[in-house]
């Protein structure tokens, strides 16, 4: 099962605060790269509900799931879509989605080799025929090893993050181990929240071999992101923070 974060729902979402357009933007424009105006949408690890809120006057039937009750929670009092308590490697909501899409690196808190396999048997079975699954992750253990750090503010509230990996992956199982920081910059006493949690490694080639390894999802593209523009990539050469599309056939 993915592990469930601590860190409380409001400095999350502060911390991840900015402008989410762009993020938006490069969903749709995976849409239609593969043909399709989406008229409905599945976030899995929604969080907060920030791109499911973003996603409201372009998608008219929105759905999200996570597996932490405190951000659902949170997430109902910003955004109309339909929210679930659910762990995304073993859901079934009796419907399917135009699209089914992951933000930055989610779809790597599945870690054991059986999830995985359950989680693409998920997304298979709620994308349907012509739809498509998009996530944002980041290829290579050199990218993925460097140290993040950043600080978004709402109100007189500013939130520093800095995000690091702790642990290289381990040969055999390809997780490493992160650790994050979130911390209040302004105002008395200060709070900090710290937390470590594993995540999957993969390389693009992997990545895609395993989403379809069962035939029902078919690689679209890949795409480097580069804002304000995508550059299509072949797997060979996909390093970095990449947009993956695979089409449900």
């Amino acid at each position: 099962m993915p592990q469930r974060t601590l860190i409380p729902p409001d400095v999350y979402d502060i911390a991840f605060g900015w402008d989410v357009g762009p993020e938006i933007e490069r969903l749709l424009f995976a849409c239609r790269s593969a043909g399709l105006e989406p008229q409905s949408a599945l976030e899995l690890g929604c969080g907060t509900g920030r791109l499911l809120r973003g996603l409201e006057r372009r998608v008219p039937d929105l759905t999200g799931l996570d597996l932490s009750p405190a951000m659902i929670d949170f997430a109902r009092g910003r955004t109309r879509a339909q929210l679930h308590v659910a762990d995304m490697s073993d859901f079934a909501l009796d419907r399917t989605f135009d699209l089914v899409y992951a933000s930055a690196n989610t779809i790597r808190c599945v870690l054991e080799p059986a999830a995985i396999a359950r989680l693409w048997r998920c997304v298979a079975a709620h994308v349907q025929v012509g739809g498509v699954f998009v996530a944002d992750l980041e290829f290579g253990w050199p990218e993925l090893n460097s140290p993040v750090f950043w600080t978004t503010a709402r109100g007189p509230t500013a939130i520093r993050v800095s995000w690091t990996v702790v642990t290289p992956p381990d040969p055999a199982t390809r997780c490493c181990r992160v650790q994050w920081v979130f911390e209040i910059t302004d105002g008395e006493p200060r709070n900090c929240w710290t937390e470590e949690f594993p995540l999957r490694t993969y390389d693009a080639g992997e990545f895609v071999r395993i989403a379809a390894a069962d035939g029902a999802l078919a690689p679209h593209g890949l795409y480097l992101i580069r804002d304000p523009y995508l550059f299509e990539t072949p797997a060979a050469q996909a390093v970095g923070r990449m947009l993956v599309v695979l089409q449900r056939v």
